[in-house]
């Protein structure tokens, strides 16, 4: 009996020591840590932590280690600090500070100040814990080959690009998870058509392994194709300055649609989805796209809120639209196809759903 209990112990620390480690996750249960660790809720600390942990799914021991930054070496410098920051932002100046202040009359000024510059503490110190985290934790991950060699590949198929261009690729392979999950799909050896396809990263991706592979890509920025043109010259690509909306679908094995559709209105992308189903092959074509999942609570409401941003400083005149996924999977469905739905977050707090719909095989007669 006890050599069970003690089994049954060490599994479960070792379950709560593993759970949810992926960076971004990791990064936030250090943040939440560290803040609640700065803060001056004190005997409070390790329950805030806690219950903090549990709301949102963090990982328990690394948000409760963060509020280990309010120990008695580096709590004098937290307070200092934390009072200093806040004489700044009521004042406009740092003032001269003495804990024999904490018992004089202004001691609620000198109080007010700490609670003020405590949470500023908190949101820089955890934001560096939690980069730091993230990036730690990124390094340390099993390496996935296949997906290394992919964007190894891309990479090399940029590298006579402009600086800016290069960064950018570099960037947006090392953020955006959509591409390991590409990696982990068949994506068949038909044509590849990407709908809004950028600089032709994915395009590039899908090529791996099979120069001779037919790529098919438009986008409304003719800079964007300009360089996708350049980079993938030395394959065998057909890329167009094109709207989405009218642009003619050649027949695909593969269709992939990437962060456009919410720039269409509702009919519209029903109608443009339809479209890419009737173009798919009819053994096994598959449609792959992207949309913002607006049923995450706070998540979504992070993402919608980033996505209006970006359509404010794009100057787009209109706002971003995207259905509920009930939506997306009844047009799917209607038109016939097998429909999966992977709900994830990216590297950067968005949260996102990609669609995986396939045209069922034929059944084969007995």
């Amino acid at each position: 009996m006890i050599g069970r209990f003690q089994s049954r112990a060490r599994q479960f620390v070792t379950d709560l020591l593993k759970e949810k480690l992926e960076p971004g996750r990791a990064a936030a249960a250090v943040f939440v840590g560290i803040f609640i660790g700065i803060v001056p809720i004190y005997g409070l600390q390790t329950l805030a932590a806690v219950g903090a942990a549990f709301l949102f799914r963090l990982n328990k021991p690394l948000t409760v280690a963060g509020t280990f930054i309010n120990n008695p070496l580096l709590q004098p410098a937290i307070i200092v600090s934390s009072v200093e920051i806040g004489y700044f932002l009521q004042g406009g100046s740092f003032r001269p500070f003495h804990f024999s202040a904490l018992t004089r009359a202004h001691v609620k000024e000198e109080v007010l100040a700490w609670v003020i510059g405590s949470v500023v503490l908190g949101v820089l110190v955890g934001g560096a814990g939690a980069a730091t985290t993230a990036v730690v934790i990124q390094l340390k991950a099993p390496a996935n080959p296949g997906l290394q060699n992919r964007v190894r590949f891309v990479k090399g198929m940029f590298a006579q690009c402009a600086w800016a261009d290069r960064e950018f690729v570099r960037w947006k392979l090392r953020l955006d998870r959509i591409f390991g999950l590409l990696a982990a799909e068949d994506l068949g050896s038909g044509t590849f058509v990407d709908l809004g396809c950028g600089y032709g990263m994915a395009l590039s991706f899908a090529a791996f392994g099979d120069s001779s592979r037919r790529l098919v890509g438009c986008d409304l920025d003719g800079y964007r194709i300009a360089v996708a043109r350049n980079a993938l010259s030395a394959l065998n690509t057909d890329l167009s300055v094109a709207d989405i909306r009218s642009f003619e679908i050649p027949p695909a094995g593969v269709i992939l649609i990437l962060d456009v559709l919410q720039y269409l209105g509702a009919d519209e992308q029903m109608t443009l989805l339809q479209r890419c189903c009737s173009a798919l092959e009819p053994q096994g074509g598959v449609l792959i796209f992207r949309v913002h999942d607006r049923e995450r609570g706070l998540w979504s409401t992070i993402t919608m809120a980033f996505d209006r941003l970006i359509f404010a400083f794009g100057r787009t005149g209109i706002r971003p639209l995207t259905l509920r996924a009930a939506e997306y999977r009844k047009v799917l469905e209607g038109a016939g196809m097998r429909v999966e739905e992977l709900r994830f977050r990216n590297r950067l707090p968005l949260a996102h759903i990609l669609f995986i719909a396939r045209k069922p095989l034929a059944e084969v007669a007995t």
